[in-house]
């Protein structure tokens, strides 16, 4: 069995059209606070303020070096080293895929970024992020009531944290 090589890089100018697309997709903008359509100037300016802002690490999740994936940190407290993150998958990645990204992200984040912490929130209908926090090792935090407004309807949103202690941990524990 061939291993798979898996890693994150910085997100560049020619990745945008397929990052929208996922993005926009119905499966993964469902999940967003953001439901509508981005369109092709809007995703552009996000990114032009994203690349020139230090405290947000953008970044493009890939399998054999096929982009599957993206994630985001934005750094909220930096002497605290604190951040938050953000995710989702292409619609047709993969099944396990998701926690590889999770895996290469958080590595990411406690080694590369120096992170104390990083904090993540679901939409409390969306089980699949629920599970996949809980899974890599996240603390449910918080349990917000009718915390989001999506322009029709309340949603309650469930807070995450996990510690570079707990995700060390975690790491030693898998190392035989």
């Amino acid at each position: 069995m061939v291993e798979q090589q898996a890693g994150l890089r910085p997100i560049e100018a020619n990745d945008l059209e397929v990052v929208r697309g996922w993005r926009n997709h119905p499966k993964v903008r469902a999940y967003m606070y953001t439901r509508h359509e981005i369109g092709a100037e809007e995703h552009l300016a996000w990114f032009e303020r994203v690349r020139h802002d230090e405290s947000r690490h953008a970044m493009i999740f890939e399998i054999d070096h096929q982009p599957i994936g993206f994630v985001q940190f934005s750094v909220v407290d930096v002497k605290a080293g604190r951040a938050d993150w953000g995710f989702y998958l292409a619609p047709d990645a993969p099944r396990g895929s998701g926690y590889q990204l999770g895996e290469s992200a958080l590595t990411h984040a406690f080694g590369q970024l120096l992170l104390h912490k990083v904090c993540g929130e679901a939409l409390a209908f969306n089980e699949r992020s629920i599970r996949f926090h809980e899974r890599l090792g996240f603390t449910k935090e918080a349990s917000l009531r009718d915390h989001h407004f999506d322009g029709e309807t309340y949603h309650d949103v469930v807070g995450f944290g996990l510690l570079s202690a707990e995700w060390n941990e975690r790491k030693e524990a898998k190392c035989p």
